[in-house]
């Protein structure tokens, strides 16, 4: 009997195997292993976990009412103020704590007394002076002394231009004077004046007067110009010029006009000055001017100089 060919398979007599099952086996894999893929590994979760969580804690911090963020910056501020103000009431404790013992060391316990004066800026000879008008007493604290009352006193000595007062620690009281320097000598109510660079007569001329210029005008005084000008006009002048002038004489301006100064050299011979201005340029004028033979020498406009024989 022959047996029928199977022609899905090719030969006779023999029944084809089946492709389905196989294929669908190989799908059925491949499914599995998709799956497998797409699952995530437990470290792949937790990542994933911990992610979520903190997005979850952002938003939530970004959902707050602005009254609770600001209440808690509030907070804080206060902390901070209560702890600066601590600190600071126990600086201040502590300062206050130093200032009286040191308040007690100088005024109590006597470390730091007056011992002794000293005098600087005048001749030996005036220091016993300078002493005796400053009346410092001695054995007293020297944190209680009133500087500015010694220096008072100290400033009626009429040789004293200034004067300055200081605490020498630990015992001495400093008095540095600067005296008064006379340029020029002014007849004044008291006779023969000394007279210093800013106009203050200030003393009366010795028996023998030194070698100085005589103010032959009027009232002598700070504030007077004319004595103003006259001694503008006399430190112009180089130190071997100034000494060849006798007198100095000034003649009132009118109309709100300088004053004018005129110089005494010797009898027969004398500087028309003009004003004060301009000093050092007549000075150096003046100073070839006085070879030439003459009587008057005018230098009151230094551009043209002249010479009156």
């Amino acid at each position: 009997m022959t047996r029928p060919v199977d022609r899905r398979s090719g030969s006779r007599g023999t029944p084809a195997r089946s492709a389905a099952p196989a294929g669908r086996r190989k799908a059925r894999d491949g499914a599995r292993k998709g799956a497998e893929a797409a699952s995530p590994t437990a470290a792949e979760r937790a990542k994933r976990a911990r992610v979520e969580k903190i997005a979850r804690e952002r938003a939530a911090a970004a959902a707050l009412p602005a009254s609770a963020t600001s209440a808690a910056a509030v907070t804080a501020a206060r902390i901070r103020l209560r702890r600066m103000t601590a600190a600071l009431i126990a600086i201040v404790v502590l300062l206050g704590a130093l200032a009286a013992g040191g308040w007690a060391l100088l005024y109590r316990a006597g470390l730091a007394d007056v011992e002794g004066v000293e005098v600087t800026g005048v001749l030996p000879a005036g220091v016993q002076q300078v002493t005796d008008a400053a009346a410092v007493e001695t054995g007293v604290p020297l944190a209680s002394v009133d500087t500015a009352a010694v220096a008072h006193r100290v400033a009626q000595l009429p040789d004293v231009a200034s004067v300055e007062v200081s605490r020498n620690w630990p015992h001495t009281v400093g008095i540095a004077v600067t005296e008064r320097v006379a340029v020029a000598l002014a007849q004044t109510p008291k006779g023969l004046t000394l007279v210093d660079a800013t106009g203050v007569p200030y003393r009366p001329a010795p028996a023998v007067p030194p070698a100085l210029p005589r103010l032959t005008f009027g009232a002598v005084g700070p504030d007077d110009e004319s004595t103003r000008s006259a001694l503008a006009v006399l430190a112009a002048l180089p130190e071997q010029l100034r000494a060849q002038v006798l007198t100095v004489g000034v003649t009132a301006g009118v109309n709100g006009e300088d004053p004018t100064v005129q110089l005494g050299l010797t009898e027969d011979r004398r500087v028309t000055w003009g004003t004060a201005d301009d000093g050092a340029r007549k000075s150096a004028v003046l100073v070839p001017l006085l070879t030439e033979s003459g009587s008057v020498y005018d230098v009151a406009s230094p551009e043209l100089p002249t010479v009156q024989r």
